[in-house]
């Protein structure tokens, strides 16, 4: 079905059409157009309103496009997406030009008004820009990374390409997750944390490291965020409680752990640690959780009732990563803990940067008003151990004192 727009212009329908006249190209440009009220306007409006809305909107989709573009059709698929389609010919089109005009073009869509009767629409687009071979998949992609980060323009070349290769390094991190935790080979380091007015070890963090068939420690930077997307992570993070836990027979000191509000929320987790609480209950007064945010996690009823219960039976409770991400003063009133390590990226730079300087000076006053310690993570020279001590930071943990290593050589780890 075609329905004439201008004189010269088209508008198609169906995706099987659009794909039919792509594979008549050898390479293509494609834009890619995402209407974000499409889906509501189906509902809202009959079905002749919404047909003539879409065939006003083609045009005016039309008269903001540079007739220099020559865009020949516009095809508009089920899900309320624009397509404007044309022949690529990379010896003929300079691509920062191309770029540049289509994302001229998103702007004036998005700042114009449609009229039907008397009603003026305002509709906000999202393009994805894309060409070469495989332009219409790559655009896709880009549509769904758009939609994924809030952002309005992309331009989208090769992003199927480098899909694949994610898919494939994921499915290798996977393969390496398996053949650790089959082998025994997901560990626990322990960091030192010092006191900052004794100036001696207190409490080392839990920290988990991956040994991998070449005996390289690996850091969770490189598959801990892959695990959580498969079925490893929770195994994961059993093996690294239960390491933690052992680590208190080891020293004499308080062990830190990390638990995320994922695992918290999670029931196979919440039981397992609980087992660990009972089983080493003479000892629960020296652990502490240091709670991480998960922004994907907010149920923070079930939060507050699992640190409420582990609370109650001697767990202390640090805000992990405080003052940047997700931290919030807030936070604190929900969790009420016990201590907050400052982020890492306030003290590594607070000796040249005056306004981490006065955040940490905030966080540790307020801190104090609250009866909280404070713990600053990253200290790795001298002079920013000062800094902190001249603050009234309560304790430090970095290079400067010790970078994560297995309590005892002979361990069981």
């Amino acid at each position: 079905m075609i329905d004439k727009i201008t004189q010269n212009e088209h508008l198609f329908f169906g995706e099987y059409n659009l794909i039919d006249y792509l594979d008549t190209l050898d390479e293509a440009i494609v834009v890619l157009i995402d209407i974000e009220e499409f889906k509501y306007l189906n509902f809202s409006l009959k079905n002749k309103i919404s047909k003539k809305l879409q065939k006003r909107f083609a045009k005016k989709l039309f008269s903001h496009m540079p007739k220099h573009c020559s865009f020949e059709r516009v095809y508009l698929l089920e899900r309320g997406e624009f397509v404007f389609v044309k022949p690529y010919n990379k010896d003929l089109i300079v691509e920062e030009n191309l770029n540049r005009i289509i994302k001229e073009f998103h702007e004036k869509v998005n700042s114009a008004q449609i009229r039907i009767g008397l009603v003026d629409y305002t509709l906000f687009i999202i393009t994805s820009l894309a060409y070469g071979m495989n332009a219409f998949e790559d655009a896709k992609v880009g549509l769904r990374n758009l939609l994924q980060s809030k952002q309005s323009f992309i331009v989208a070349n090769k992003l199927v390409k480098k899909e694949k290769a994610l898919a494939v390094k994921k499915l290798q991190t996977f393969n390496m997750l398996r053949k650790a935790i089959n082998t025994y080979n997901i560990v626990s380091y322990f960091q030192p944390i010092v006191n900052n007015r004794t100036q001696k070890i207190e409490k080392y963090e839990s920290l988990v490291r991956l040994i991998d068939e070449e005996k390289r420690i690996v850091s969770p930077y490189f598959f801990l965020d892959t695990a959580k997307e498969g079925k490893y992570y929770n195994e994961i993070t059993t093996i690294v409680l239960k390491n933690s836990f052992r680590a208190l027979f080891y020293t004499d000191m308080e062990i830190s752990i990390n638990l995320s509000t994922l695992d918290m929320t999670e029931n196979s987790t919440r039981k397992e640690f609980f087992e660990l609480l009972e089983r080493y209950k003479t000892e629960t007064h020296r652990i502490t959780v240091e709670i991480i945010e998960d922004d994907d996690v907010d149920d923070l009823a079930v939060t507050q009732e699992f640190i409420a219960y582990i609370k109650s039976k001697g767990i202390k409770i640090a805000i992990d990563d405080f003052g940047t991400g997700f931290s919030n003063f807030s936070r604190i009133l929900a969790y009420e803990p016990d201590y907050i390590k400052i982020d890492g990226s306030l003290v590594r730079d607070i000796e040249s940067n005056i306004a981490f300087k006065n955040m940490v000076e905030t966080i540790v006053y307020f801190s104090k008003k609250q009866g909280i310690k404070t713990i600053a993570e990253y200290v790795e020279n001298e002079n920013i151990y000062k800094i902190l001590c001249d603050i009234g930071v309560d304790y430090s943990q970095g290079y400067y004192f010790g970078k994560a290593e297995l309590l005892k050589k002979e361990s069981l780890w």
